[in-house]
C-alpha cells in the first residue's frame, strides 16, 4: 500500500508540530485545551481522508487489494474472475495377474475418505505382476488431495486384480482461487498484449479452461502444424473433448499463421497433453519414535513436491539426487537416512518436453522392511523382497 494509515495521536503530533513551527504565540498545547480539540478534529479528518485514499488504491493496485477489492480490479481490467474448484490426480500401484485390465469409464478407485477416482487410460498388468496407473478425481476441491496409502479399493473388481495402493499423495485439487494466486494472475494478465507468445496462449487457454497452467512449444508435425503441449494445474490429462474445446474457442485469438487457411477445415495448430517423466524414490530411514510415522511420510512428500514444482520447471536443470536426499534428511521426525540405500543415486536428466513427477515412493526401515502405516492399508506382501527401482525404470519407462 502506497498510503500509510496514521493513528490519531500521530496526526495530532504532526498538527501541533506544524503549529508551533509557524507561530511564537503558543508555547504549549495541553490536554483539554481548545488547541488540543482543534488538533484532534484535524487529525480525525486527516485519518478519514487517508483511509479513503487507501480504499481507492485498493481498487487500482493489486498489491494493495484483497477479497472483493481484487474482484473489482479484475473486472475493471477485463481479467477473468476467480477460478473455481479443480480435481486432483495421483499415481497408484496396481498388482494382479498378468493381463488384468483396468478400463476408463468402468473401473473406479476409492478408499475410506470417500473420494472416487477415475483411471485416465486403459492399463494392463504386465508379465511381472504390477504396474502404475494415473488417476483423476471425480469431484473437485482441496479435499480431493487425499493422503498417501489411502486409495486401496477398485470397483468393480476386475478378474485377476489383487491389490492397489497410492504410494504418493494426490495433488492438484483446489478450492476457489485464493487472493495470492488471483493477485499474481491479475499482474500477469498484461501478457495478453504480447501476441504470438506462449504467455499469451497460456492466458487465452486458462480463460477457457481454468485447469490450464503452462504451454510448451513442441515443434511441428508432418502437416506443418504447430504442436502446443499443455500442462494443467492439477497434473491431470485433458480429454480429447477438452482439447478440442480449447482449440475451437481459442480460434479468434490465434495469429494469422495459426488460423484456418481458406478451403481447409483445420487450424494450423494442434494441442496435446504434456508428457510426464515418472520418478521413483526409495530410501531406508530411521524415524523418531515420538513422531507419528504417517505424519512423517506426509511431511517428506510435501517437501519433495516442492523440488518438482512444474510451475517453474525448466529443462536446463537436472533432478539432483543429493538434493532429494537432503530433503528427506532435513524433514522433521527423521533421525537418519542411509545414503547407500537411497534411490535414485545418480542425477536424472529430464527429457526435453517432459515434466518430472513422483510416481513411486517407498519408505523402508534400516533393515529394508517396508514401513506400513498405522491403519494397515499398505500391504507389504505385494512388494518384492528386493526393491529394484532400476528394473522398474528400464521396463516401465513408457508407462
Amino acid at each position: 500500500m502506497l498510503t500509510r494509515i496514521h493513528t490519531i495521536d500521530e496526526l495530532k503530533e504532526i498538527f501541533v508540530e506544524t503549529l508551533l513551527n509557524k507561530t511564537d504565540k503558543v508555547t504549549k498545547v495541553s490536554e483539554g485545551s481548545v488547541l488540543n480539540g482543534i488538533a484532534y478534529g484535524a487529525a480525525k479528518i486527516g485519518q478519514k481522508i487517508t483511509k479513503d485514499i487507501a480504499i481507492i488504491e485498493s481498487h487500482i493496485f493489486p498489491d494493495s487489494a484483497y477479497g472483493e477489492y481484487l474482484d473489482k480490479i479484475a473486472k475493471l481490467r477485463g481479467v477473468s474472475q476467480r477460478k473455481g474448484k479443480s480435481e486432483s490426480s495421483v499415481y497408484v500401484r496396481l498388482f494382479g495377474a498378468p493381463g488384468t485390465q483396468y478400463i476408463p469409464g468402468i473401473h473406479t478407485f476409492h478408499g475410506n475418505h470417500g473420494v472416487v477416482f477415475d483411471i485416465e487410460n486403459i492399463t494392463i498388468i504386465p508379465s511381472f505382476g504390477y504396474t502404475y496407473a494415473k488417476l483423476r478425481s471425480q469431484t473437485q476441491g482441496l479435499s480431493t488431495n487425499v493422503e498417501p496409502l489411502s486409495i486401496n479399493k477398485v470397483s468393480p473388481i476386475p478378474t485377476g486384480h489383487e491389490y492397489v495402493i497410492n504410494e504418493y499423495s494426490a495433488e492438484g485439487g483446489r478450492d476457489i482461487e485464493n487472493d495470492v494466486l488471483f493477485r499474481e494472475r491479475i499482474k500477469r494478465e498484461i501478457n495478453l498484449i504480447a501476441r504470438e507468445t506462449l504467455s499469451y496462449l497460456e492466458q487465452v487457454f486458462s480463460k477457457i479452461n481454468p485447469n490450464v497452467l503452462r504451454c510448451f512449444h513442441y515443434g511441428f508435425n508432418s502437416n506443418n502444424e504447430v504442436i502446443i503441449g499443455i500442462a494443467t494445474v492439477n497434473g491431470i490429462d485433458l480429454t480429447a473433448i477438452e482439447l478440442n474445446d480449447l482449440l475451437v474457442k481459442s480460434e479468434k485469438y490465434l495469429s494469422i499463421s495459426e488460423l484456418r487457411p481458406y478451403g481447409i477445415n483445420n487450424l494450423g495448430i494442434t494441442l496435446r497433453n504434456v508428457e510426464w517423466q515418472p520418478v521413483d524414490i526409495s530410501f531406508r530411514v530411521d524415524t523418531d519414535p515420538s513422531y507419528n510415522i504417517d505424519e512423517v511420510r506426509k511431511r517428506i512428500q510435501v517437501n519433495l513436491s516442492k523440488e518438482f514444482d512444474y510451475r517453474f520447471w525448466d529443462w536446463t536443470k537436472n533432478i539432483e539426487w543429493d538434493n532429494l536426499l537432503e530433503v528427506v534428511k532435513n524433514t522433521e521426525g527423521v533421525k537418519y537416512v542411509a545414503d547407500n540405500h537411497f534411490y535414485p543415486q545418480v542425477d536424472i536428466k529430464v527429457n526435453r518436453f517432459k515434466l518430472p513427477r513422483i510416481r513411486g515412493f517407498q519408505m523402508l526401515d534400516l533393515e529394508g522392511n517396508l514401513i506400513s502405516n498405522f491403519s494397515g492399508s499398505l500391504n507389504p506382501i505385494y512388494y518384492p523382497n528386493n526393491i529394484d527401482f532400476y528394473y522398474q525404470t528400464d521396463l516401465l519407462s513408457t508407462i
